[in-house]
């Protein structure tokens, strides 16, 4: 995707209408014209460039075309610059630090010393820790040169303390998020490290020295300490403590939204992987509370609404497959494709991965099998991503899965051998895995009917008693759910 498209489109209407002034403030006739490609660019939902080139072909900027786009990208950024610090608290928190250096320098100490106070309440209030580091420096030279300030030990360790407190405050945050890295790439060796060494070297980074409670103060803290343990327990498999972890991080952020309205912070993140976790934790009580939450949020730019959006899908098409209702599930597969597909819109490759999977997984529970052979047919035949593995894994016992409902008994063997194969290489070929593919083999060469169902229900009971992990294994609840379909 072009970046200027990209950038233009990421726009919220706020800012576009904030570029539309700017541009008004231009004097020189070219910026109206690129104004004119702003527009251009504004209104197509794909990026067209020889569209934009014959649209403008009589004006004398398409004719170096390139830096045409360059002046425009670099006057949006300009452009974005002003509308931050008249409209982001953080620059503002900074502006006013600038505004008591520069008092400070004029000699206008009374004046400075009333603007430390306001900075430093609202650099508190939105937890800018390093900004309040940088005031006190400032602070201290003028008490120092007694310019501000009673001149008494108390008064000075008033300063001192309060300088201390926010320097504790960003070590901890900062220390916290030490461990919250060291633990993301810690999951990304799931698969390649024993899961005893996976769970030794979790334990270590947590028993750093942060991590023994909860911050006392901070929301960022608290909520970078609850994602944390989240982490920590996701790895080590204790998903119940992992629920309870990521619904104290959705709370903390949610306050946070409240307590400090001018951040413009937004809860999708928090609420998406609170939504992961009570499927791992099998708990749905509050699943679709968050889920409409997720839905009905007000997107501010088109990035913030793709996020939305493929949270949405990624999450509503996990639960209504868990609850078996597939009819409600394939009407997010049709927001899913108008939304991503028929738009060609791009994102991360995870969420591609997991939502295509169900899409296609929806469609064999339906019925629907080419339908759900057109949505595996990229992850299967193109070069394999390393992201998502176990979905990856999940999706070739699927194809088993509707090959067998189709009939298509012929190719059952080599779309199983191609299953083990794949299984054996991410190392996910355990067990119950081993399990499936040899029943499902034995089943096939089975022609009575009844015996048939009486190895889909032993099938069934042997897998349901298995104990089956999220990040070891391809067998899953739908997996189990479809053979207990067929008993």
């Amino acid at each position: 995707m072009n970046s200027l498209f990209s950038l233009i489109h990421s726009l919220s209407p706020s800012e576009k209408r904030y570029f539309k002034l700017f541009t008004q403030r231009q004097v020189q006739h070219k910026n109206t014209n690129y104004a004119k490609l702003f527009d251009a660019i504004n209104e197509q939902e794909v990026y067209d460039e020889n569209a934009l080139l014959k649209k403008f072909k009589k004006e004398t900027f398409a004719k170096q075309f390139g830096v045409a786009k360059n002046y425009l990208f670099n006057m949006i950024l300009s452009c974005m610059q002003q509308y931050n610090e008249e409209n982001f608290i953080e620059w503002k928190i900074r502006n006013m630090f600038l505004q008591v250096k520069i008092l400070a320098s004029k000699g206008l100490d009374a004046e400075a010393e009333k603007l430390i106070v306001k900075t430093k309440e609202l650099a508190w209030q939105y937890e800018l820790y390093y900004v309040i580091a940088d005031i006190v420096i400032l602070e201290k030279y003028l008490f120092g040169n007694l310019r501000i300030g009673e001149p008494t030990i108390e008064s000075y360790m008033t300063i001192e303390k309060e300088e201390a407190q926010a320097s504790e405050i960003a070590n901890t945050h900062q220390q916290i998020g030490n461990v919250w890295h060291y633990l993301t790439l810690l999951e990304l060796e799931i698969g390649v490290l024993p899961q005893n060494v996976i769970k030794q070297r979790a334990d270590i980074y947590v028993n750093a020295y942060n991590m023994k409670q909860e911050p006392p103060v901070s929301y960022n803290a608290k909520f970078r300490y609850y994602s944390t343990w989240s982490l920590y327990y996701n790895l080590i498999n204790d998903q119940q403590r992992n629920y309870e972890c990521c619904k104290k991080g959705v709370l903390i952020r949610e306050e946070q939204i409240e307590h400090q309205p001018l951040l413009n912070m937004d809860p999708l993140a928090s609420y998406y992987n609170f939504l992961l976790s009570c499927e791992k934790a099998d708990r749905w009580d509050e699943f679709e509370l968050y889920l409409n939450k997720i839905y009905t949020f007000n997107a501010p730019t088109i990035e913030v609404n793709i996020r939305r959006m493929h949270n949405y899908c990624w999450c509503g098409l996990m639960y209504f497959l868990y609850q078996k209702e597939y009819e409600k599930a394939y009407s997010i597969v049709d927001e899913y494709k108008q939304f991503f597909i028929d738009k060609k819109l791009t994102f991360r490759k995870d969420f591609k991965i997991y939502i295509e999977a169900c899409c296609g997984l929806v469609c064999l529970f339906l019925g629907k099998y080419q339908e759900a052979i057109n949505w595996w047919t990229d992850i299967l035949n193109k070069s394999i991503p390393q992201v998502e593995l176990r979905t990856q894994a999940s999706m070739r016992l699927y194809l088993v899965m509707l090959h067998y409902d189709e009939n298509n008994i012929e190719i059952i063997e080599y779309v199983s051998k191609q299953a083990k194969k794949y299984l054996e290489q991410i190392a996910i070929y355990h067990e119950p895995e081993k399990l499936f593919l040899k029943q499902i083999n034995d089943i096939v060469n089975t022609i009575d009917k009844k015996e048939r169902k009486t190895k889909f229900a032993s099938l069934h009971q042997q897998l349901s008693q298995m104990q089956l992990t999220i990040s070891g294994n391809a067998i899953n609840k739908f997996i189990i759910d479809w053979v207990k379909l067929k008993t």
